[in-house]
């Protein structure tokens, strides 16, 4: 995914991270994660009063926040009668087919994350994650 779509652009994204030396240093291999991590790192350092969490958090968060802006920037909506997350923006021609998909929160996390809550207001999701 491409933070070039990015509609949030106040919160760091993806790309902001792979400038930094130290993504640019880690092996190939683990390249991407550092990536997502250090998004996490600077998303929670720019933007305090918003919860923040990282690719590896695999709990869905209580309570869950309804919307959250994934590591490029792209809005996800959480359905409250199945639990599971949307992207209402999708556009195969612009986005990879996965983004179409109905994925769990996990799932989420996993593939796109970081995912940070709109909503500038700690008590959402449990806190500073």
């Amino acid at each position: 995914m491409s933070s070039k779509r990015s509609k949030n652009p106040a919160l760091p994204v993806l790309d902001d991270a792979f400038r930094l030396a130290s993504v640019k240093e880690a092996d190939e291999s683990t390249r991407d994660l550092a990536a997502r991590l250090a998004t996490t790192e600077l998303r929670r350092a720019s933007h305090p009063g918003r919860v923040t969490w990282e690719p590896t958090d695999q709990a869905e968060p209580v309570p869950v926040p309804p919307t959250v802006v994934d590591g490029d920037g792209d809005l996800w909506l959480r359905d409250r009668g199945t639990g599971t997350w949307t992207m209402p923006e999708f556009n195969p021609k612009e986005f990879p087919a996965r983004c179409g998909e109905v994925l769990t929160w996990s799932q989420l996390a996993c593939e796109f994350g970081p995912l940070t809550g709109l909503a500038d207001d700690r008590r959402v999701g449990g806190g500073r994650r």
